[in-house]
């Protein structure tokens, strides 16, 4: 089995505005994906061991740093805050598999360090499904 580094990804998209996926993979520096289910609990009163049953899936937060981009329309910058409250597509794939998700863009950051390289962070909030293929 090959090991798979996050170098290894051969594409990553974040629909614009319009509805029209937009590259970021070479400006990406890190991407915090995680997807999780509640659990409700259904333990008895009296029994010895919790039980629990799977609830809802989804609606975990993912966290975006990329390096900054100020092209005019096509830039990173200009992208995401057209798409800041608006819902969709974001994924990533490493040639064999791909994980797609509907998002919303809940929180926009551009934390500027004198001297250092502008990145911009971002919060993704899933909602709705997420296909793993």
């Amino acid at each position: 089995m090959p090991r798979v580094h996050g170098k290894d990804l051969t594409a990553l998209a974040v629909d614009n505005a319009a509805g029209t996926p937009v590259a970021m993979l070479a400006d990406t520096i890190s991407l915090d994906f995680g997807v999780s289910v509640e659990t409700h609990d259904t333990t008895t009163l009296g029994d010895d061991w919790m039980e629990a049953t799977a609830g809802l899936l989804g609606g975990d937060d993912i966290s975006q740093e990329l390096f900054y981009d100020n092209t005019n329309t096509t830039g990173n910058w200009a992208v995401l805050t057209a798409r800041l409250g608006i819902i969709a597509t974001l994924s990533f794939t490493d040639g064999t598999r791909t994980v797609s998700m509907e998002t919303l863009i809940t929180k926009l950051g551009l934390p500027i360090a004198v001297n250092d390289m502008m990145k911009v962070s971002v919060t993704h909030k899933i909602t709705g499904v997420v296909t793993f293929s």
